[in-house]
């Protein structure tokens, strides 16, 4: 099992319990082809998630982005080591990416995030893959901000006409330190329903 594979059964098993965990891991064993790759793995293991959770696969892909920031960071203090702000290391994404999956899921490409500063609290990021894709990026962004005891808001920006493979997100980042009862709040918000009579 791979790195990747590995964390996000951990947080399964932690946010929605060991019951869940045993059905996903069922479910996503029957819906697996013959010798599927890491990646594949990834996305019908989230995708089994959504399901049996009964929300939307971007909600989960935005849970499963934010609870990666901290082992990813465990796993490779120097991504923040030399970095003060969470604007900081998304600008500096593409340095850190390719380490960063590689030891999470060996022998696969690391996408080129386009990384615009429109303003001194606003980035731009720009890339193409799915929507899914997009909110797990929305989720790496919201646990960096955590990680660095700041604010974010997290805006998706509809495509250029003629590109619907493109998602563009805009994240406006205050470096204004929040309080832990905030900090304690925004967890309890991402973590997303329990109850399965109430999906987000």
């Amino acid at each position: 099992m791979s790195k990747i594979l590995s964390i996000m059964e951990q947080i399964v098993g932690v946010e929605f319990g060991p019951d869940d965990l045993a059905v996903v891991r069922a479910l996503s064993d029957e819906r697996l082809g013959i010798a599927p790759s890491d990646m594949e793995r990834v996305s019908v293991f989230l995708h089994t998630v959504a399901d049996v959770r009964g929300v939307a696969p971007s909600t989960v892909f935005a849970i499963f982005g934010h609870r990666l920031v901290a082992p990813v960071l465990a796993a490779l203090p120097a991504i923040a080591k030399d970095q003060s702000t969470a604007m900081s290391v998304i600008l500096h994404v593409n340095r850190f990416l390719p380490k960063a999956l590689s030891a999470l899921i060996p022998n696969v490409g690391a996408p080129v995030l386009d990384v615009e500063l429109r303003e001194s609290d606003m980035l731009r990021l720009r890339f193409s893959g799915s929507s899914a894709m997009a909110s797990l990026v929305e989720g790496i962004g919201i646990g960096l901000s955590e990680h660095f005891g700041e604010c974010i808001t997290v805006t998706h920006v509809d495509p250029p006409k003629g590109t619907p493979d493109v998602r563009q997100l805009e994240m406006q980042i205050s470096t204004e330190r929040r309080g832990t009862g905030a900090r304690r709040n925004a967890d309890r918000d991402r973590r997303g329903p329990r109850d399965k009579s109430t999906p987000a």
